[in-house]
């Protein structure tokens, strides 16, 4: 039988990626690639492949597929036409704060009878004083 130690072994620390997330990476292809109707699967590989330096094999082809539904169920993706079509980045509707209703102070109104009557007032005091 093989000894087991009783010491345990000292775990090594995971390195980081040297890349982004794969969501970020494809939301930053579909930007630069600006298509209007959304970019093909392999043009985001193409931008994905060569801004990173990833490596082109089926680890990166399967992350990539799997990173694009994920995103299509979050709601960061849409298929433009149908799953296999065009990947588009879906526009986020700012939400709308609702604004506090401040009480406005009414201003006594004017009737246009008693300005009008200031008017033939001031008028006729006028044409007394010249007289």
């Amino acid at each position: 039988m093989a000894k087991t130690s009783s010491t345990p072994r000292a775990k090594k620390a995971a390195n980081p990626p040297a890349h982004p997330k794969y969501e970020d990476m494809i939301r930053d292809a579909i930007v630069a690639l600006k298509d209007r109707k959304g970019s093909s699967r392999q043009a985001i590989k193409k931008y994905i492949i060569s801004s990173y330096k990833l490596p082109d094999n089926t680890t990166t082809n399967n992350r990539l597929r799997i990173a694009i539904n994920k995103g299509v169920e979050k709601g960061l993706f849409a298929f433009y036409n149908g799953p296999s079509g065009t990947i588009k980045l879906v526009k986020k509707e700012p939400v709308k704060k609702e604004k506090k209703e401040v009480e406005k102070k009414e201003k006594p109104k004017k009737n246009r009878q008693e300005s009008n009557d200031k008017e033939n007032e001031e008028a006729h005091n006028q044409n007394d004083q010249t007289s």
